[in-house]
């Protein structure tokens, strides 16, 4: 029973937590729910999720960063939705691959350097799958080769040459995690079936299948290295956290199950073979636990815990080559918080860290693969070669490996396992001296820093003879500024005791017998020049130094802080009533004008109820003055070009025309100016859109799921779009008038071109809900923006390119609601706005043509819910306000006007960077025959500047030509002290003319003083005088 009471080197291994400052700082992680760890580190780099920007996204430091880490730091634009795992390779510590709900697996090359600007496309993807991916791992000993889960299925694949390996589907539900054992022969599963799986690929069998744990919630599965225990974590019938071993030669029955507490957290078991110390950090948990793996009885000894104040959102282990051992760590653990990475130490103490300590740091395996894909399927399990973690036998001063792009990369040539391998030579044979045989070392795609020669330590007959040297490998514990000084003293007595040991060898013969282990002195300074050189190798302070990062991610945006503001209670209309709660999904609620606002009134025949929004106050009691429609309204819109005209579509289809009179509405009235159908269809019209160029084309979605393009000059139909399987949700017409872009049920969207044919020429994927969607073009018609719903009901915007329907270049999520989001887009400012009947929130975004093309901007909180929002024309906006924007939203009883404003400080300019010249979009720049006669018109635009305003370009440079003059020194030239900018916003404008006459006045009176001196006019004595 002597083994109970061995003594482990890591029994006492103590977490050591750094300094807030020496942490990596002000990351925004978010909430990702995924079986992922969603950190994970390789030897030069740490990857981590970032919260939604508008897609999945990872940050991405350098492994010793320490500090804050900024807004605009690169980061790595993967997928469409949230990376759910993501793994770097054993091989290579610049490549990355990654998984993702959109279905999709992505291969990244992370330069050397790091990131300089951010990543969006990937090196290699791999083709998309059925359905989210949740794990990938590469494999441990096997270059190029990567294991996937998706659902039921494992894959194995080879993204060298871009071909499946293996396929598995044989679990019952959901893979929840996977594993290789130490020789990448086999690999474990776990699964929601509660089922524990061991899966020979390359035979495509279960070897080994038991039950899990009891509960399906999530589980994690461990190999324990190159032995035949594998480690799980998850919950038993009564939900407690468990630990259970088993033994795959008894995998019927774990041979030691430890229990834990009830917490909601899976734990996270991370395990390094080369120590046996086993992590369990949990989700929210603030405390890590260790616990070391043993061989017998008990199995797990638990080690001291870490105690932390925060909870954890994920964790990782630092690779070995990534630990700084010669101060005792032996691990190294990343706990990633909600804002930050916490690098915890795990150091064994020892009285002296001056040498490497060789028994707690066991040779770890390296970074070279040991088979090829093709030896590997040909049934080759061959363990990657061992490294010394020892710095004097590093091939470079950082220990990391990059290999360049997987394009540009060979496949490694490796000799086949049954090669014999010669023996090294002795140094010494025959009498004869020889330099000892330098290892074989990994061929790499990058040159390296070349490797130097190292002696072995050797006992000496004299140790007197190496004191000096010894004593110089004792202080490469020490910090860098006392090595400088204490590098100067040993170099001035290590010359004298060369010099000496020189003259002896010289004097006296010695003669070297073949097993001798005496080192020459030539020898031993060499080796001491070496030493020397790894020590100036190193950085000059002990802080690493801080990565320079380039600040390319977030773009300038002038709308960024946008302001919403509600209006007075005085600008209000209030006393509102019977309006009608039921509109179609197809119908965005409410209409406007320049001059009136549409509400639709509840009751029979389709009432509208038209305001003028100019006046405000509260409507008088008694009946509301409505136009009276023959049937159930589905949709109405403002003709663009005349203020008093309103399309209104029914669900008899028929299509009237309502003028409205100059003052509004005073009575109710039930006959329409003019009324349009289509003879040949009786089926209901659901969407009116007007062309926003020609005067009188109206395009109309009908019931008999067609588009119908009306003339309503000629009163007919000239055009008819065809090619929708299902309803029609939505319908935009391109800025340039050209195409007409449509949102259909069956989750596709189409793109026409109305005069040149009748079917799309143009098809792609839109959002999969089928419960309405809306769609718009933005950027002149470079982009469409969609919103929809996603399969588990949730709202999203998505943005494609016109050109590239098959896939949107990027999808943010907004929440799950069952009300649809009504987008509306400035083409100015280039802003979109969303919000939903019943929402109090309206969410802002700028569109953008570089990724991620969605850019949050700040949404707007309203007070309480509304039924509606309409934006109001662009000429309606006080730009003298800064004013971009102006809406209605309508409360239950209460239409309130909406400003959106931009903070400026010299807001008495004409901030022209923020506006624009705005399309003229309420005059016609065509006839409804010139466009059906296939002509194609810009439109015109319009400065939206005051004629009494000065735009903030011209003010520049007016400034300019002063300050060069003052410069120059030219003559009476008063420069004006002008008021702060961050107080002029603060100094009333009579103050502010009064200080200005009081400017002119001084400076007119210092033009009259003479500058010229008095001894300007005295003569002074010639020079030829003083030789005298």
């Amino acid at each position: 029973m002597a083994w109970r009471f061995k003594v482990s080197k890591y029994k006492n291994a103590a977490p050591i937590v750094p300094k807030k400052e020496d942490w990596v700082n002000d990351i925004k992680v978010g909430a990702p729910q995924s079986c992922g760890n969603h950190v994970k580190a390789s030897a030069a780099f740490i990857a981590f999720n970032v919260e939604n920007r508008g897609g999945g996204s990872l940050g991405l430091v350098p492994l010793d960063y320490k500090g804050r880490v900024d807004s605009s730091t690169p980061l790595i634009h993967g997928h469409s939705d949230l990376i759910t795992d993501f793994c770097f390779s054993p091989f290579d510590d610049g490549m990355l691959a990654t998984c993702s709900t959109d279905a999709n697996v992505r291969i990244w090359h992370i330069p050397e350097n790091g990131l300089k600007e951010s990543l969006s496309n990937a090196e290699y993807s791999l083709p998309q799958f059925e359905k989210r991916v949740e794990n990938v791992m590469f494999h441990p000993t096997t270059e190029f080769m990567l294991s996937l889960a998706y659902f039921d299925t494992v894959k194995i694949w080879d993204i060298k040459h871009e071909k499946e390996l293996f396929s598995f589907s044989g679990h019952e539900d959901q893979v929840q995690n996977l594993c290789w054992n130490g020789s990448g022969s086999l690999l474990v599963t776990s699964s929601k079936d509660r089922t524990v799986r061991v899966i020979d690929p390359r035979t495509s069998k279960v070897a080994y299948e038991a039950e899990g744990h009891k509960s399906p919630k999530d589980s994690r599965i461990v190999w324990l290295g190159h032995t035949d225990r594998i480690l799980s974590t998850g919950w038993d019938a009564s939900r407690v956290r468990e630990v259970r071993i088993r033994d795959v030669r008894n995998f019927s029955k774990p041979y030691k199950v430890q229990p834990f507490d009830s917490s909601t957290g899976i734990l996270m078991p991370l395990f390094d073979p080369d120590t046996n110390m086993l992590f369990l950090a949990g989700k929210a948990d603030v405390s890590i636990m260790y616990w070391e793996v043993t061989d017998k009885e008990p199995f797990l000894t638990e080690g001291l815990k870490h105690n932390g104040s925060v909870q954890t959102k994920g964790a990782c282990l630092v690779p070995k080559r990534g630990l700084d051992v010669m101060s005792g760590e032996v691990n190294r653990l990343l706990q990633l918080t909600s804002n930050a990475i916490i690098p915890i130490t795990y150091q064994v103490p020892r009285k002296t860290y001056r040498e490497f300590h060789a028994d707690i740091f066991p040779d770890t395996p390296g970074y070279e693969p040991s088979s090829t894909v093709s030896q590997w399927l040909g049934g080759a399990n061959i363990p990657t070669k061992n490294i010394s973690l020892d710095p004097a036998k590093r091939p470079n001063a950082k220990f990391q490996i990059h290999r360049g792009p997987l394009s540009k990369r060979e496949e490694s040539k490796i000799a086949d396992a049954d090669t014999p391998v010669p023996a090294p030579r002795s140094r010494i044979s025959n009498g004869t001296e020889c330099k000892p045989v330098s290892e074989v070392r990994p061929t790499l795609s990058k040159p390296m820093v070349a490797v130097k020669e190292t002696v072995e330590e050797v006992e000496d007959e004299n140790p007197s003879k190496l004191a000096s040297i010894r004593k110089a490998f004792e202080t490469r514990s020490v910090s860098v500024d006392e090595k400088i000084v204490e590098r100067r003293r040993e170099e001035v007595r290590q010359e004298q005791t060369i010099q000496e040991e020189e003259k002896e060898n010289v004097s006296d013969q010695v003669t070297l017998r073949e097993n001798s282990n005496r080192v020459s002195a030539a020898e031993r300074r060499k080796t001491f020049e070496q030493r020397m050189a790894s020590v100036e190798d190193k950085p000059s302070s002990p802080t690493p130094k801080r990565a320079n990062v380039t600040r390319s991610f977030r773009r300038v945006c002038k709308f960024r802080h946008l302001k919403g503001t509600p209006g007075h209670k005085s600008t209000c209309i209030e006393n509102l009533r019977e309006l009608s709660r039921t509109t179609p999904g197809e119908c965005d609620g409410l209409a406007a004008n320049s001059e009136f606002v549409v509400l639709p009134l509840s009751g029979p025949g389709g009432k509208l109820s038209v305001i003028k929004h100019k006046k405000p106050g509260r409507l008088p009691d008694g009946v509301i003055p409505s136009l009276m429609n023959t049937s159930n309204v589905m949709d109405f819109t403002f003709d663009p070009f005349n203020d008093h005209t309103l399309a209104v579509a029914c669900d008899d289809g028929k299509i009237n025309l309502w003028h409205i009179p100059e003052g509004g509405l005073s009575q109710p009235t039930n006959q329409p100016n003019e009324t349009f159908m289509d003879v040949g269809s009786s089926d209901k019209v659901t969407i009116l859109k007007w062309h926003p160029l020609a005067a009188g084309v109206l395009a109309a979605a009908t019931g008999d799921l067609n588009i119908k393009i009306w003339d309503i000059h000629r009163q007919s139909v000239a055009l008819v779009l065809t090619g929708h399987p299902d309803q029609i949700f939505s319908m935009a017409w391109s800025p340039c008038g050209r195409y007409l872009a449509t949102m259909c049920r069956d989750t596709h969207i189409r793109i026409y071109e109305p005069r040149h044919s009748s079917e799309p020429i143009s098809e792609g994927n839109g959002p999969v809900g089928v419960r309405g969607a809306r769609i718009l073009w933005a950027l002149n018609g470079k982009y469409l923006v969609t919103v929809g719903f996603s399969k588990v009901s949730e709202r999203q915007i998505s943005v494609y390119k016109s050109t590239d329907l098959t896939k949107p270049a990027n999808t943010v999520g907004i929440d799950v609601s069952p009300a649809m989001l009504i987008p509306f887009y400035d083409p100015d400012s280039s802003t979109l706005f969303a919000t939903g009947k019943g929402d109090s929130t309206i969410y802002a975004y700028e569109i953008g043509s570089d990724f991620p093309h969605l850019f949050p901007l700040s949404h707007h909180k309203c007070g309480s819910v509304h039924q509606g929002l309409v934006m109001l024309p662009k000429q309606l906006c006080d730009v003298r306000q800064v004013e971009f924007c102006k809406a209605m939203r309508l409360t239950s009883s209460v239409l309130e006007p909406l400003s959106f404003t931009v903070p400026r400080v010299k807001t008495e300019l004409f901030q022209d960077d923020l506006f624009p010249p705005t399309f003229v979009s309420w005059e016609p720049v065509m006839t409804a025959a010139e466009w059906l006669g296939d002509t194609n018109r810009p439109p015109r635009t319009l400065s939206l500047k005051p004629s009494d305003m000065v735009s903030l370009s011209e003010s520049r440079e007016q400034q300019s030509p002063v300050s060069s003059q003052s410069n120059s020194g030219g003559p009476h030239t008063h420069i004006r002290h002008e008021t702060p900018p961050f107080l002029k916003g603060m100094v009333p404008t009579e103050v502010r003319q009064t200080q200005h006459k009081l400017e002119e006045s001084m400076s007119q009176q210092m033009d009259q003083i003479s500058k010229v001196l008095e001894q300007d006019r005295m003569e002074g004595v010639d020079s030829t005088e003083w030789e005298d």
